[in-house]
């Protein structure tokens, strides 16, 4: 079963803060995490997002996760609408190194 994952704005802070300074210790590899995920197909809906992993999830072994990319606006943090899904480990590490934040679990 998926569940759907509530976020609180500390922890919006700690993933897009985290990200940001690991992204600015090490510029290559974030540039080459970013390009991966800017290479990924999206969707711009979070319900899409949501129901297409759910499928998929029903077919495959490995289960789908949803993960949404952090935004900051002046001092509130938020999720911007920019989701993939994936089951594959180097997206899932690209999303988690740039600050994405996992937004459905298996």
């Amino acid at each position: 079963m998926t569940e759907k994952i509530d976020f609180k704005q500390e922890e919006l802070r700690y993933v897009f803060d985290s990200a940001q300074k690991r992204m600015e210790a090490h510029p290559e590899l974030a540039a080459k995490y970013k390009k991966t995920i800017d290479n990924f197909d999206f969707y711009t809906d979070r319900d899409e997002a949501i129901k297409a992993a759910t499928e998929l999830n029903k077919k495959n072994l490995a289960p789908y996760q949803v993960w949404a990319r952090v935004k900051k606006n002046k001092e509130r943090y938020g999720i911007e609408d920019y989701y993939i899904v994936s089951n594959d480990y180097k997206i899932l590490t690209a999303a988690e190194y740039i600050g994405m934040e996992q937004i459905l679990s298996d």
